[in-house]
């Protein structure tokens, strides 16, 4: 794992390549689209989660985060008669049950569909109508990193050629080069954090496109360490979760733009509870203070630098689970991918 977290700006940089390459098919297939359902499991739920609002911001067409379970299960609650809508299911193992099982309820529906995935030969990739294959991203380690950056990345890309937004696309160009600058230092901070064995309860809190990979930092916790963790949207945690905060809780605040005012009252409330904080953000300035540190500091707006905020947390979860005896490649009671067996699509 710690070789695929530093691989990274490696993963990034050949993804960049790869969508680039494909950029004509790409906006051909979003031609005419008025909806997108962003679906998976797990982490790629989380991808997803992180993807449709960026989607949205730049290319003006719908666009949601929806659970893979829930369009096969629930398809009247979330496909609306008459819309043309694309699928754009991922998964990095192109396998998971319930992800394959909803580009077929959408393929039965007649829907166009899109499948990021980092393996070809994978059902997702065989059968959908096109498919990005992540494969330089792709990961030994159960528990994803490198493959989860990508495929955010990989939609954000998505984002800006079908919007024909190419500042935003120069500006994701930069990550690879940015990622390789700051990696030494969340490294150190990742572990600093990680082998603090006062902190017992982690609380990760975002919003806009910075919601989802909350979510999937709180996944790590969770996977690769075996303690409590949560995730909301910053001002939500307010709203009743706060009560867990103390001594023994790292409250982590990924610092978007927009929400930089109320992150400087925010943070102090949670030091007011005795609570841990640390700040991902491009630049601690003002009246955001933390105990733990971590700038970016990219040059880069709100949805363009976000996957950079995943490098400390990624350090913080795989040095976390060390010092608590886990194993962060394999950890407990998880496999590569996860199949339903008996499993089918409702009439």
């Amino acid at each position: 794992m710690l070789a695929e977290i530093l691989n990274q700006p490696e993963a990034w940089s050949r993804t960049i390549g790869l969508v680039q390459g494909r950029a004509g098919r790409l906006r051909d297939l979003f031609q005419g689209i008025e909806e997108v359902l962003f679906t998976g499991c797990g982490s790629g739920l989380n991808a997803a989660e992180a993807i449709a609002p960026t989607f949205q911001r730049f290319t003006g067409i719908r666009a949601r985060a929806v659970p893979a379970a829930e369009l096969v299960f629930f398809p009247d609650t979330v496909l609306v008669a008459g819309s043309r809508t694309l699928v754009a299911a991922i998964s990095r193992s192109g396998s998971t049950t319930e992800t394959e099982m909803a580009r077929e309820t959408a393929q039965r529906r007649s829907l166009p569909t899109l499948a990021i995935t980092c393996h070809p030969d994978s059902p997702l990739a065989r059968s959908s109508t096109e498919a990005l294959v992540l494969e330089a991203a792709n990961e030994r380690s159960v528990t994803t990193t490198q493959s989860l950056s990508s495929m955010v990345l990989c939609g954000q890309l998505l984002s800006g050629l079908v919007a024909g937004d190419q500042g935003y696309l120069e500006q994701l160009g930069r990550l690879p080069r940015l990622g390789e600058r700051i990696m030494g230092r969340c490294q150190e901070l990742g572990q600093g954090i990680g082998e603090n064995a006062d902190i017992r309860k982690f609380a990760f809190v975002g919003s806009g496109a910075l919601r989802g990979l909350a979510r999937e930092a709180q996944l790590k916790i969770k996977e690769m360490v075996l303690l409590p963790a949560d995730a909301y949207p910053l001002l939500d945690y307010r709203h009743g979760p706060k009560s867990n905060v103390d001594e023994r809780m790292l409250v982590t605040v990924l610092s978007a733009d927009r929400t930089r005012l109320v992150e400087e009252e925010f943070l102090a409330e949670m030091k007011g509870l005795r609570g841990r904080l640390l700040l991902i953000c491009e630049k601690a300035a003002g009246g955001l203070t933390a105990e733990y540190v971590a700038e970016v500091d990219s040059g880069l707006p709100d949805f363009a630098r976000d996957i950079l905020y995943l490098l400390p947390i990624h350090f913080l979860a795989y040095y976390k689970s060390l010092a608590e005896g886990q194993s962060p490649s394999t950890p407990k009671n998880l496999t590569y991918w996860v199949p339903t067996a008996g499993l089918q699509v409702p009439g």
